[in-house]
């Protein structure tokens, strides 16, 4: 699922943060039936998460409570709601309402976006946040299951549960594409939902950090299997925190909800 964090002057730019708790011990090598064990485990997860319906959705709207996390621990809390578009990717995701509202759109079919602040300043994405957000979107977990696991150049590895620290109740599978881009997802051994996810970015100072993501509180909604709650980490600090109140699947959504805004005057 797609997320906003904060950033210079109080905005907020589109991120797709996909993390995990558990780290893969130094020493584990992946079995190699690899890609086939992988593979498996993953369409397992496509049918405990809804199987054809899981797949076959084209969009949703989601809204719910978002909190941010300083560095000290401290959380400012906002209402947010989500507009979000699959192949391509459209996205709409808003903070707050009327005047202190804050709006970043991204239109990956026209390759442009948009920040919109309260009802009347609106500034378009420039090119460096644009393509950063076009990496994000390669790392978001319905991005990779749907569609980049049978990409050109991706390759699979599997870890069992020996391999992975903790409980020995969750098994990963490791999404390396061919830019050496790396995303590790873990699954649950008896429900094979995802439950955490990792990986590492650079940011804008230049600086690699872990992202990790907790997913959690899951339910059926028309037919996908949802979760509810995401925990966001940054080198193991969390960062933001996501509650879905209400979300809604294949939806008509209006088209200008992903084009410029037009501010009030």
């Amino acid at each position: 699922m797609f997320n906003a964090g904060s950033g210079q002057r109080s905005r907020v730019r589109g991120q797709l943060i996909l993390l995990a708790l558990l780290l893969l011990t130094p020493s584990s090598a992946p079995a190699q039936d690899a890609p086939d064990k992988a593979k498996d485990v993953i369409a397992a997860a496509i049918e405990a998460m809804g199987g054809k319906s899981y797949l076959e959705f084209k969009n949703y709207h989601r809204q719910g409570r978002y909190f941010i996390f300083d560095q000290r621990g401290n959380q400012n809390f906002s209402r947010f709601f989500d507009w979000t578009v699959l192949e391509p990717i459209k996205w709409r995701f808003q903070l707050g309402e009327g005047k202190r509202q804050q709006v970043q759109i991204y239109n990956l079919e026209l390759h442009k976006g948009w920040l919109l602040e309260g009802e009347s300043s609106v500034e378009e994405v420039g090119q460096e946040e644009l393509m950063a957000f076009e990496k994000d979107v390669l790392r978001d977990i319905d991005i990779l299951l749907r569609s980049r696991v049978d990409e050109e150049g991706m390759n699979l590895y599997y870890y069992g549960p020996d391999d992975v620290t903790g409980s020995g109740e969750l098994e990963a599978v490791e999404f390396l594409d061919a830019t050496n881009s790396s995303v590790v997802i873990f699954f649950d051994l008896q429900s094979h939902l995802p439950t955490k996810m990792e990986t590492h970015v650079t940011n804008q100072a230049g600086i690699r950090q872990k992202k990790e993501t907790e997913f959690s509180n899951w339910h059926t909604i028309q037919g996908i299997h949802t979760p509810l709650r995401t925990d966001y980490f940054t080198d193991g600090e969390k960062s933001q925190q996501v509650f879905v109140e209400e979300i809604s699947y294949n939806i008509a959504i209006p088209p200008s909800h992903f084009l410029e805004p037009v501010p009030k005057k």
